[in-house]
């Protein structure tokens, strides 16, 4: 993908991986002008294990500190290229799928400044067995993109976890009122 290519030509006609620009000279692959790093869905779950085994319930907040850094970053990316916040449910539906996390549902209620996000076979949850849930970095990745649509502070939770047996993983998210 060139660099004067933006969001808008990324819309699902084509997959992310087709519009992917990998540069073998230095070894970076950029997607919407954004570098972009392919790991095993092993490995990032064997982080974030070992984050919370090292530091205990503090890794929790870590993990969902920066994924909200990472939410933020993704939606005000995206809101600068010229996107209307009522499509960036659509874009994280898009990255999130196309990028391996899982099949993502997004809905957004602007209005009422909640959200909505449903991942069937969710690459934070899949593969564990928890009595808690585990998707500490998405649930924080969602308050960030929340925070930059709505304005304000938000609550995220997650309200069911295929690590706890559902079926999906399901998180609202609402406005601190």
């Amino acid at each position: 993908m060139n660099n004067s290519e933006d969001y808008r030509s990324l819309r699902p006609r084509n997959s992310l991986l087709e519009r992917a620009d990998y540069n073998g000279q230095i070894g970076e692959i950029k997607i919407a002008d954004v570098d972009w790093v392919f790991i095993q869905g092993s490995t990032f779950r064997s982080l974030t294990v070992e984050i919370i085994n090292l530091v205990g319930t503090g890794g929790i907040t870590v993990l969902f500190e920066a994924g909200k850094k990472a939410g933020r970053n993704f939606s005000q990316k995206i809101l600068k290229e010229g996107i209307p916040p009522e499509e960036v449910p659509m874009w994280l539906e898009v990255f999130f799928t196309e990028g391996g996390w899982g099949k993502i549902k997004a809905q957004a209620d602007f209005a009422n400044k909640t959200a909505l996000v449903v991942i069937d076979n969710c690459a934070t949850a899949r593969l564990v067995k928890s009595e808690e849930p585990t998707c500490h970095f998405i649930r924080g990745y969602l308050s960030g993109i929340c925070e930059t649509l709505f304005k304000t502070n938000v609550e995220c939770i997650e309200t069911k976890c295929m690590s706890k047996g559902n079926a999906c993983c399901e998180f609202h998210a609402q406005s601190k009122r």
